[in-house]
């Protein structure tokens, strides 16, 4: 039997908010990114790495297409290229700006390309500019981590809230300083964490904004 009551994401704050996630979980990152979008009717600012940006999860988690053309996705290709797309940042953001997003904030400062102390320095750089750019805007900036260790320090210096999102056998846990959110949507059974279950959660929450041929209770194809 379908659990009904409506599903919780956490709600995303200005300032920064440095999103942890295990390595089981696929598409919590772009629904937090969708959920702020339907919440409110601005645009995204997307500074892409490690791929999370692509178009397949983004098409398979959101019930309404019409969004995707308010996520503006910019990429990178050496680090270099990284760090002035940060540096650049502010000067994209408008009134209608609603998030930034900057996912595996990191990887571009692991490559073996950079000279010894260059990778320090210059992620270093890139998160003085995202603070900057936080203290400067009344909007969330969402961040991710490719790896977790010394090297990203100064990103954890920087970052106004932590949120984990764990899996567990009923479905994810987002659990921050101060609140623990639960999606649990089934009774009595296991819960995959696929893109189709992500889609199901934004539909539920945002019906009105779902497509005429989606419904609210789209089939999860086979996730639970």
């Amino acid at each position: 039997m379908m659990h009904q009551t409506s599903p919780e994401l956490p709600s995303l704050d200005p300032g920064i908010t440095l999103l942890e996630t295990d390595k089981r979980m696929t598409g919590s990152l772009q629904s937090l990114v969708l959920d702020q979008l339907f919440l409110d009717d601005g645009s995204a600012l997307w500074i892409d790495a490690y791929g999370n940006g692509t178009t397949h999860p983004l098409t398979r988690i959101t019930p309404s297409m019409r969004v995707l053309d308010r996520i503006h996705i910019a990429r990178a290709f050496t680090p270099w290229q990284h760090q002035s797309l940060v540096q650049d940042l502010a000067g994209e953001i408008t009134d209608e700006t609603t998030i930034a997003v900057l996912p595996a904030v990191d990887w571009f400062y692991r490559s073996e390309d950079l000279p010894r102390g260059d990778d320090e320095r210059m992620l270093s750089t890139v998160a003085k500019r995202i603070d900057e750019l936080a203290e400067r805007f009344e909007i969330p900036v969402l961040l991710t981590l490719q790896t977790d260790d010394t090297l990203t320090a100064p990103i954890h210096d920087i970052a106004d809230q932590t949120v984990r999102c764990e899996q567990t056998q009923f479905g994810p846990r987002f659990a921050g300083e101060e609140y623990e959110t639960l999606v649990y949507p089934l009774e009595n059974g296991l819960v995959q964490t696929t893109l189709a279950y992500w889609k199901r959660i934004l539909a539920n929450r945002h019906p009105a904004m779902v497509d005429a041929d989606v419904s609210p209770e789209v089939s999860a194809n086979g996730a639970y």
